[in-house]
């Protein structure tokens, strides 16, 4: 007597369990995103610092004497061909150079700091994706009926 009970019971039960989660369940956690281990050591900015020194020089050498004078809608000169983009900014070569390793300190202290701030980054990002899914989950259907 007590089996048919017991199926009648769980056929009425099984239209609730079929019923979808109101919304997915969070994926787990990513691990904590890191950088590269030479970005994180500050070899890379050791790196870099003969590549921005040479970018600098290459661009402080670029000739801009003819550009003016074709905007100031003059005849170019022989002084206008040997201009450079240094000569009208006025920058001196050493004095860039020392700049760039003196600032190479405040990069390398940067990039520690963004190491130590990373994992408080991803997690706040991750919630805020999360909330994001909540509220997209509970926008009403396309097909929702409306009066």
């Amino acid at each position: 007597m007590r089996l048919p009970i017991l199926f009648a019971t769980l056929g009425i039960a099984s239209p609730a369990l079929a019923q979808p989660y109101p919304y997915a369940p969070p994926p787990p956690p990513p691990g904590a995103a890191q950088l590269p281990p030479e970005i994180a050591s500050g070899e890379f900015v050791d790196r870099m610092q003969p590549v921005v020194r040479a970018l600098s020089h290459a661009l402080l050498d670029m000739p801009v004497g003819e550009l003016e004078a074709a905007v100031e809608g003059r005849p170019v000169t022989p002084y206008d061909r040997r201009k450079r983009l240094g000569d009208v900014a006025g920058v001196d070569e050493r004095q860039l150079d020392r700049e760039i390793s003196a600032n190479g300190q405040k990069v390398r202290s940067g990039t520690q700091s963004m190491v130590r701030a990373l994992p408080v980054i991803q997690r706040a990002l991750n919630e805020a994706g999360d909330q994001v899914a909540r509220a997209i989950d509970n926008l009403p259907s396309p097909a929702y009926p409306r009066m």
